[in-house]
């Protein structure tokens, strides 16, 4: 398969044909294919993965090339057959445990099949393998009777939602020493001097129970030193729900916590012994999390001889910083040791020039961050200190407090060795300013005042949109606020184009010949009224603009600044914008009906075309139903910011429906249209999860040109059928007949028989064929069959009598727009019908009518 054809686009098409989201196939590769054609082998299964398939290394161990395969390739799962343990010893178990702990640390999930007793059960379980299948569950039978085997066995369907829980409990290795760190902060010789010592039990919890889903020896030792847990860590209540109330208080508080802030930790005495809690929350559901917990007997633990003495040591730093952090350049990292405010942003994490420029970013006053990136770049670190007679250097900055306000502190570096600094950070905002008073007092005028110090403070502030351009209408730069308005990043965005080039107005000649008068004839506007597209909507706004002159008084641009008319309306009447869906921000059904006329106001005008696109989350009440209303809104939300994104700036975007959107795009080309198409539906299935929990979302998308109908009204009802035709070949009857009577319901009762039909061509039989789109109750009398045995087949299939005469008519009908009035002879009842077929919803269906 891998050799001979390309097995990806087979099988993503098919995929992708059937909407059957990537997360339910897994595909399993036999390990002894791995030593053949490596290259092209590694090539098509990132494909898969990028794709958000799985890809699982089956009969792992079975071949020579195992560890190797492992080095070369990205899987999600290793499946090991019991077949390679058995007989099930002590040797074949410390296989099997190698094998899993490797596994974990190179973030593998495991399966073990082939498991047929208690014994090999209980001790994989303990191991941490987190899935098991086997004989002793059930042996292979058809799916209904497989069905009803688990219920009787007590055995629960894993609900889509939870799987990304599940997922993340999988990864915890319970054989680490240090499970609470990633496989990449972990050291080998920790691991290794302290492996199976450290105590460790998982829990699970819930509103009002809990379940101990794991402990080891080393935690059933230690805790029952404390007794705080009677007779909760027994094989007997392992896994089954207890109460809360079993718990000690603080022990509870301390979960509590945990939830929350994802970490946490607890000293307490019993019997004269110093102990330590320690907690991580693992994973997460709506409805439970599971938390990895830690204790240790500090009174025993040698290494906590000196607790009291360093920790008082600690206190008196503490109280000279407010905050202290370990810059790691050998392992990019900064990881914070000491924090007495909310700057937290750098909390633990890798890449450290990205880090900087994160924080720069947030906490740094604007002037100042290219002081702070330049003074601590990680590439010139070492070179500075080599070059400095001192282990440490320190720079002045002005820094967030709160509520935007900043403070002048010091950033201090103190090396300890080639590879690792101190940052302490104090504020010393007090003294500085004193000193900087002193120098700066020009005339009893603060520099402060200056002209430029006023235009940086004006164009840094979120006060006024502004912006400015060159002769050529070109931007030059804009503020902050202006940026921010249209959700610009930066400059960059803009500089070097005009309005026609970033495409946010509907009518673009209105401001452009403004704004010649402006640069060629000196004229001043103010308050202009006019539209832009911001945000996926036409805002209304009024704009300002003045000449822009040099030092020899000509005119080398222009400057303005505008205003959005309808915040004012809104915050003078004190309402909410009753345009804007409250769940996506964007346009509500009132919003899209006062767009739509925008766009309909400026095809009369000046003859701009426009497409309405609606756009439909396919299987809406499926993902409803298995993942829950709160992850289906999660999902609108996405799919909301995606269409935001990538359209706002020239199209108008609204939520008409629960699971529906519309687009509004002016048009050039016809072609543009299509092009659109496609990118919204790669939107959709480039949203491969949602808060980590994977999901395939397929889109149904059908648009109409205002010029094909010349009305509003007319042009959304067609939107709505190109919708419901989308990839309808793919659907199956049942959801044919749901669709077309929800399409066509309005035909149902006609006294005349009223049937649609898809014009195909097979290549194969090289002639046409009509497949059955919806027919009414009249027609069911008329062909002798239900709507439910001839929806989705095809004519030739279910009236093989039909003469090619009829196929010739209604093909010209479907795909040449011809309107064809002709009489029908019933070959087998010599009956005599006139009927009429004309194009329906778009090129390729027709709808035909019988009379007798």
């Amino acid at each position: 398969d891998f050799t001979l054809c390309d097995i990806f686009s087979i099988a993503d098409n098919i995929v992708s044909d059937y909407r059957i989201p990537h997360e339910y196939i897994y595909f399993e590769i036999t390990e002894s294919v791995m030593a053949e054609q490596k290259e092209l082998l590694k090539s098509v299964v990132d494909r898969f993965r990028a794709a958000g398939y799985q890809i699982w290394m089956d009969d792992f161990g079975s071949a020579y090339s195992s560890l190797n395969a492992l080095k070369e390739f990205s899987f999600d799962e290793l499946k090991l057959d019991m077949c390679f343990l058995r007989p099930f010893t002590l040797y074949s178990k410390r296989i099997a445990t190698a094998v899993i702990d490797m596994a974990k640390n190179i973030n593998i999930h495991t399966l073990i099949e082939g498991v047929e007793n208690e014994e090999q059960f209980s001790y994989l379980r303990n191991i941490g393998c987190e899935k098991v299948q086997g004989f002793y569950f059930g042996r292979p039978m058809p799916y209904e009777e497989a069905l009803t085997h688990v219920k009787e066995q007590g055995i629960q369907i894993e609900l889509p939602q939870d799987r990304k829980y599940y997922d993340d409990i999988g990864r915890i290795n319970f054989l680490s020493a240090v499970p609470f760190m990633t496989p990449e902060e972990q050291d080998a010789i920790t691991t290794a001097r302290r492996l199976n010592s450290i105590a460790l039990a998982l829990i699970e919890f819930s509103a009002e129970f809990f379940k101990v889903l794991f402990y080891n020896i080393a935690f059933e030792e230690t805790a029952g030193g404390t007794e705080m847990f009677p007779g909760i860590f027994t094989k007997k209540t392992l896994c089954q729900p207890q109460s809360l109330q079993l718990l000690p208080e603080n022990i509870i508080n301390l979960m509590d916590y945990i939830k929350v802030n994802e970490d946490g930790r607890m000293l307490f005495t019993i019997n004269e012994q110093f102990y330590e809690f320690k907690g991580r929350r693992m994973a997460r559901t709506n409805d439970r999390y599971c938390v990895l917990l830690q204790i240790v007997n500090l009174t025993k633990d040698t290494q906590s001889e000196n607790i009291a003495y360093l920790d008082e040591f600690a206190r008196r730093i503490y109280a000279l910083y407010e905050r202290i952090t370990l810059v790691n350049l050998a392992e990019d990292s900064i990881r914070p040791l000491y924090t007495g405010t909310s700057e937290d942003i750098v909390s633990d994490r890798h890449g450290i020039k990205n880090l900087l420029k994160e924080y720069a970013e947030k906490y740094i006053y604007p002037d100042d961050r290219e002081i702070y990136l330049r003074a601590f770049d990680p590439n010139i670190l070492p070179e500075r200190f080599s070059k400095s007679l001192s282990a440490s250097f320190s720079v002045f900055l002005r820094a967030s407090i709160r509520h935007g306000r900043y403070a002048w502190k010091e950033y201090t570096m103190l090396k300890i060795d080639d590879e690792k600094s101190f940052m302490l950070v104090r504020k010393d905002h007090r003294s500085i300013r004193n000193l900087l008073g002193r120098n700066i007092i020009k005339n009893n005028n603060f520099e402060l005042y200056s002209p430029a110090q006023l235009w940086n403070s004006l164009i840094n502030s979120s006060l006024l949109r502004i912006f400015w351009k060159d002769e050529k209408r070109r931007f030059l730069g804009a503020s902050k606020a202006f940026l921010d308005y249209y959700g610009f990043e930066s400059e960059k965005e803009i500089i070097g184009k005009n309005d026609e080039d970033l495409g946010w107005h509907i009518h673009p000649d209105l401001y452009k010949n403004y704004e010649h008068k402006v640069i060629n004839e000196g004229l001043s506007f103010h308050n202009t009224p006019g539209h832009c597209m911001a945000g996926g909507e036409n805002k209304e706004i009024l704009a300002s603009k003045t000449p822009l002159y040099d030092v020899n008084g000509e005119i080398k641009g222009l400057i303005g600044y505008f205003i959005d008319e309808m915040s004012i309306r809104n915050g003078k009447n004190g309402t909410e914008n009753s345009r804007r869906d409250i769940l996506t921000g964007l346009l509500n059904s009132r919003g899209i009906s006062e767009e739509a006329a925008y766009f309909r106001d400026e095809y009369y005008l000046r003859g701009t075309d426009f497409v309405r696109i609606h756009i439909a989350v396919n299987d809406f009440s499926v993902i409803n139903e298995q993942y829950g209303f709160d992850f289906g809104d999660k999902i609108i939300n996405e799919i909301g910011k995606e269409l935001k994104n990538n359209f706002g700036l020239t199209s108008a975007i609204g939520r008409y429906s629960g699971n529906k959107f519309v687009v509004f795009h002016q048009i050039k080309d016809k072609n543009e249209a299509s092009e659109l198409r496609w990118k919204i539906k790669a939107d959709g299935e480039s949203i491969k999860a949602i808060n980590g929990v994977p999901i395939t979302v397929y889109l149904s998308v059908g648009y109409v040109f205002f010029s094909e109908v010349a009305d509003l009204e007319e042009q959304a009802k067609l939107s709505e059928l190109r919708i419901h035709a989308d990839h309808d070949k793919n659907f199956s009857a049942e959801n044919l007949i749901a669709h077309s009577s929800e399409i066509f319901h309005l035909f149902d009762n006609l006294p005349i028989s009223y049937s649609v039909y898809r014009v195909t061509y097979s290549e194969l039989d090289e002639c046409y064929d009509a497949i059955i789109f919806y027919v009414n109750h009249k027609y069911e009398e008329f062909g002798g069959r239900p709507a439910k045995e001839v929806i989705g087949h095809s004519v030739r299939e279910i009236y093989p009598f039909i003469i090619e005469d009829w196929f010739d008519k209604v093909k010209r009908a479907a795909l040449d727009n011809e309107t064809i009035e002709d009489y029908f002879v019933d070959v087998l009842t010599g009956k005599r019908y006139r009927f009429t077929a004309r194009q329906i919803i778009y090129q390729g269906y027709c709808a035909v009518t019988y009379i007798d």
